[in-house]
């Protein structure tokens, strides 16, 4: 697919410190523009099994759609396609831990990030988040689908409420644990210049703003960049797996 620009992307999956196996799954078509990351949850495996399956579906489709229509697709299409896509993708992974006992409520995250012409199409479901680093500025362009409790070793009264620590973060929606989901997906213009992180929370959850801004805006490379942000996740604990995709678009 061409583009006025070129893309160079680099990506990385790292276990993290305290996990034992990574459930976290990240792919890119460079053909089609098209890069995502899921990151799974659920009982022994079956985390990683939401995950690869979600990516896997979430990939075929994409690819059958610019192979069948490429040349008629309009920006308007493809946002449609890809909310049709994803809640394809959440009726086949909640099929498939229904129909597998050690799988069954299984559930993923998602975001992913397409390039076509002049624009970006994203999406996402869950906290997997999408960030855009554009002339020095870093905005975040997702907002997590999470609910905050009251940390359970807090004992929550009325007269309470207004200085417990809410820190107990649950998803509201996923991948694959309900028949239905409601995926956010918008586009926008993009800029040679810009750069696109897309990642797991298990670095959104321990590496700030200003830590992220910091190093996109250091002028490394997409490898350094990636490899440095792992370590600063690792440094504060690195109690999940931490998965990035960077992409930037280059005149």
């Amino acid at each position: 697919m061409t583009t006025s620009y070129q893309i160079e992307s680099w990506a990385k999956s790292d276990v993290g410190l305290i996990r034992k196996n990574n459930e976290d799954t990240y792919r890119a078509l460079l053909r089609e523009n098209f890069f995502i990351i899921a990151d799974g949850m659920g009982g022994h495996k079956a985390g990683e099994i939401a995950s690869a399956k979600t990516v896997e579906y979430m990939c075929a489709a994409i690819q059958k759609l610019f192979l069948s229509s490429s040349n008629t697709l309009k920006i308007e299409d493809i946002k449609s396609q890809i909310v049709s896509v994803i809640e394809n993708t959440n009726l086949w992974v909640h099929h498939l831990g229904s129909q597998n006992p050690s799988c069954r409520g299984m559930g993923t995250t998602l975001c992913s990030a397409l390039f076509f012409n002049k624009f970006i199409v994203y999406s996402h479901v869950g906290d997997s988040r999408i960030y855009r680093f554009r002339d020095g500025l870093l905005q975040q362009l997702t907002q997590d689908h999470t609910n905050l409790y009251p940390s359970p070793l807090v004992e929550t009264t009325l007269e309470s409420l207004n200085t417990v620590s809410f820190s107990r973060k649950v998803l509201s929606q996923a991948i694959g644990t309900s028949i239905t989901v409601i995926p956010e997906v918008d586009k926008e213009v993009v800029k040679p210049g810009d750069l696109y992180l897309l990642c797991s929370d298990g670095l959104s959850d321990l590496v700030s703003n200003e830590i992220i801004a910091e190093n996109l805006a250091n002028g490394q490379n997409l490898k350094e960049i990636t490899n440095t942000l792992i370590e600063c996740a690792k440094a504060k604990g690195g109690h999940d797996n931490i998965t990035l995709v960077l992409i930037r678009l280059k005149k």
